[in-house]
C-alpha cells in the first residue's frame, strides 16, 4: 500500500487532491487572460487547454469509469484528447475559456469528493483498490503543472513571473562538482510491484544485472557545461553522434535554452521572464539528449543507462532491499530534495546531503531530470493498466529516451526512484540536465 495511504486513507487522498488543485489554480492566478489563453510556442499548448484537460481526465476516470456517471459533455472528450489534438493545434480549438475551465474543475472536484466518501478503496473495484485511480489523477495533475511551467518558461516576452521572483535557495556546502561515486555491479531488483501509487511502466519488479561503474556524485553543473560551450563544443563535430550532429546543424543553438552572453562575456540565464547571472554551482538545465550526449563525449564519459541510474539510486549494499527513495523509505521533505516548485530553479550541488543514496550519489530526485541512453521499453512481464495511452503506445519509438529522477518543478507525489519519464531526444523545454557515468577502471 502507498505510503500516502497510512492513517486515514480517504482523508489523505482528499487532502492530496485538493492540495494539487490549489497549486494548479495558483500557477495561473497571477497571469492575465491573454497569458492563460495564448499559445507561446508550437510545442506547448495554451495553459487553458491543460486546465480543461485536467478536469476532463478526472471526470472520465473518477466520475465515469469508477462512478458510472454519463459524460458531462461528449464534445469535451474530443477537445481534450491529447492524441487527437497534438500541442500545435490546441490554440485553434474552441476551448473553454479561463472562467469556464475553472468552473469545470470545481464542478468535477465537488462530485469527486462525494464519490470518494462512498468508494470502497480496500475491497472495491480494481481501479479503486489502494486508492489507485485517485492517486493516478493526483499525479496526472502534477505532471500537467510541470507542462504549464514549461510553457510559461518558453515565453521570452513574459514579464517576470510573480511566483518565480522569490526563489528559495538552500545553504549549500562546498563540494567538488567532479567527484564520482563507485557503484558495485551485480544483480538487483529494478522496478516495483506497488500497484497503488505507481504507473504501469514502473512495474513489475524484476532482476537486472549491471557491471560495476562510476557515476557523477552530483548532476553536471553550469560550471562544467560552460567549459564545453566555451571550447566550441556546439561547433565541433567530434563530440556529436551522427544523429546528434544532424539535429545540431538543423537548429540555431550554441548553448542551453535560456543562456545569453552578457556585455562582459559572461553568462546570464533567462527563466520565467527574469534575467539572472548564471550560477556556476547549479545543475545545468534545459538541454536536449543530443547536447547531453555531446557533453559526455567532451568530458570523456557517457550517459548512464536507466538501469545504472536506478542501481545508483536504490541499491542498498547492506542488503535491506531496494529503496523507494535514494535516502530510504521516508517521503521527500525539503531537507531531502528540491521539489514541488519550492526553489523555482535548481539548487546548487551540495545542498541536500540528507538526500544521498546508499552509494553516495546526491540530488537524484529534484533539481533536474537526467537523460539516460535507454529507449522507453516495457519491463519483462509488463501489463497495461488502466489504459495503453499512458505508456504502451510510446514503447519502442527510437525518437524517445528515458529521463530519470525529478526536477525542481516535480510534485513530491510523483518523485520516486522508480519513476520513468521520457521525451523526444530533441526536446529542451523540459527541466532536464545530465549526470555522467564511466565504466569501472
Amino acid at each position: 500500500m502507498s505510503l500516502r495511504l497510512r492513517g486515514d486513507p480517504k482523508h489523505t487522498l482528499r487532502s492530496g487532491m485538493h492540495t494539487m488543485r490549489d497549486r494548479t489554480l495558483s500557477l495561473t492566478s497571477t497571469l492575465s487572460d491573454d497569458d492563460v489563453h495564448g499559445q507561446f510556442d508550437s510545442i506547448m499548448g495554451p495553459l487553458v487547454w491543460d486546465m480543461g484537460h485536467i478536469a476532463n481526465f478526472e471526470e472520465f476516470w473518477l466520475l465515469r469509469e469508477l462512478g458510472g456517471r454519463r459524460a458531462h459533455d461528449a464534445a469535451r472528450d474530443a477537445m481534450y484528447n491529447p492524441f487527437d489534438n497534438p500541442r500545435w493545434v490546441r490554440g485553434d480549438l474552441p476551448l473553454l475559456d479561463r472562467e469556464e475551465a475553472t468552473e469545470y474543475l470545481n464542478e468535477v472536484r465537488h462530485d469527486v469528493d462525494a464519490l470518494l466518501r462512498r468508494t470502497d478503496i480496500v475491497d472495491g473495484p480494481e481501479l479503486a483498490r489502494g486508492g489507485f485511480v485517485f492517486e493516478m489523477t493526483i499525479q496526472h495533475e502534477a505532471q500537467h503543472q510541470e507542462t504549464i511551467l514549461q510553457a510559461l518558461n518558453l515565453r521570452s516576452d513574459l514579464a517576470p513571473y510573480a511566483l518565480a521572483v522569490a526563489r528559495h535557495r538552500p545553504l549549500a556546502r562546498p563540494v567538488d562538482d567532479t567527484e564520482r561515486s563507485h557503484v558495485e555491479g551485480g544483480e538487483f531488483t529494478m522496478g516495483t510491484d506497488d500497484r497503488a501509487a505507481t504507473y504501469d511502466n514502473e512495474r513489475p519488479a524484476h532482476q537486472v544485472h549491471v557491471d560495476t561503474f562510476r557515476i557523477d556524485r552530483f548532476p553536471v553543473t553550469n560550471r562544467r557545461y560552460v567549459r564545453f560551450v566555451e571550447a566550441g563544443g556546439y561547433a565541433r563535430r567530434e563530440f556529436w553522434s551522427t544523429a546528434g550532429w544532424l539535429w545540431r546543424t538543423g537548429v540555431d543553438y550554441d548553448a542551453p535554452q535560456g543562456w545569453h552572453r552578457d556585455a562582459l562575456g559572461g553568462w546570464t540565464q533567462l527563466m520565467f521572464g527574469a534575467l539572472r547571472t548564471l550560477d556556476p554551482a547549479e545543475p545545468v538545465i534545459h538541454i536536449s539528449f543530443w547536447e547531453a550526449e555531446a557533453f559526455a563525449r567532451f568530458e570523456g564519459g557517457r550517459l548512464p543507462t536507466e538501469a545504472e541510474w536506478e542501481r545508483a539510486a536504490r541499491f542498498d549494499p547492506a542488503g535491506r532491499g531496494p529503496r523507494k527513495f535514494p535516502w530510504g523509505s521516508a517521503p521527500p521533505t525539503s531537507a531531502h530534495a528540491n521539489l514541488g516548485q519550492h526553489g523555482w530553479g535548481p539548487a546548487p550541488v551540495g545542498s541536500y546531503p540528507l538526500g544521498a543514496s546508499a552509494c553516495g550519489v546526491e540530488q537524484l530526485l529534484g533539481d533536474t531530470y537526467e537523460w539516460t541512453t535507454s529507449r522507453f521499453l516495457p519491463y519483462p512481464g509488463y501489463s497495461t493498466f488502466p489504459y495503453p495511452e499512458y505508456s504502451e503506445v510510446f514503447f519502442g519509438d527510437e525518437e524517445f529516451r528515458v529521463l530519470r529522477g525529478a526536477s525542481w518543478a516535480t510534485a513530491p507525489a510523483v518523485a520516486r526512484a522508480t519513476f520513468r519519464n521520457w521525451d523526444y531526444r530533441k526536446r529542451r523545454q523540459i527541466f532536464a540536465g545530465v549526470r555522467l557515468a564511466w565504466d569501472a577502471a
